[in-house]
């Protein structure tokens, strides 16, 4: 018996010529669904942007891990993206405006025409939806804790590799060229993932 078949007997493959009207039609995407999609990609820029910061707070300052000074710096983040979507619809509706009173075949990709105001509509919707969301994200409490705690882990699992490539390298018997500047770095690596771990154990 064949790997694939029955025997040295075959199948013909099925040569029809590929027929485009036989598949269905995709649906245009809602504006729920945009909407989602928008945010996931929000959260992610903002924890990102925490993260980033926790990171340079932590490792150059001697302060301690407060939660609720985080919180102040998603809530910015969160409304700086904000005001990127304003920006967004506010611009949507000037080239919506101008795509009204022109006919005819678009020339380039930003050369909207009378048959482009439906998607622009959309895409305003989507703009304005997403401010909206996003200030209102920026005054839920629970919202940006979640945040500054995924943010955490992410600087947590960030630093502590560092801290694990620091130590290799040092065990490998380099030269002392810099050694006195990677030690230093090593100390506040250190130092830094002790305060994190005592925070953590705070908060169980």
């Amino acid at each position: 018996m064949g790997i694939f078949g029955r025997g040295r007997r075959s199948r013909r493959a099925d040569m029809r010529p590929f027929d485009g009207s036989a598949l269905d039609s995709p649906k245009p995407t809602t504006l729920a669904h945009a909407l989602d999609e928008g945010l996931l990609i929000a959260d992610y820029a903002v924890r990102m942007a925490v993260r980033n910061r926790m990171m340079t707070e932590l490792l150059t300052t001697d302060s301690a891990f407060d939660a609720s000074h985080f919180a102040g710096v998603a809530a910015e983040a969160v409304l700086r993206l904000a005001d990127e979507a304003d920006a967004s619809e506010a611009r949507i509706v000037r080239e919506q405006a101008w795509a009204e009173v022109q006919d005819g075949r678009a020339e380039h990709t930003h050369d909207y025409r009378t048959a482009d105001t439906l998607n622009l509509r959309r895409r305003e919707a989507l703009a304005k939806a997403t401010a909206a969301a996003l200030r209102e994200r920026a005054a839920d409490t629970e919202y940006l804790a979640g945040i500054v705690e995924e943010s955490r882990l992410d600087a947590w699992r960030e630093l502590s590799g560092v801290v694990e490539e620091t130590v290799r390298i040092q065990s490998v018997g380099v030269d002392d060229t810099g050694k006195p500047q990677r030690l230093d770095a090593l100390r506040r690596d250190l130092a830094a993932l002790r305060r994190a771990r005592t925070v953590r154990k705070r908060r169980r």
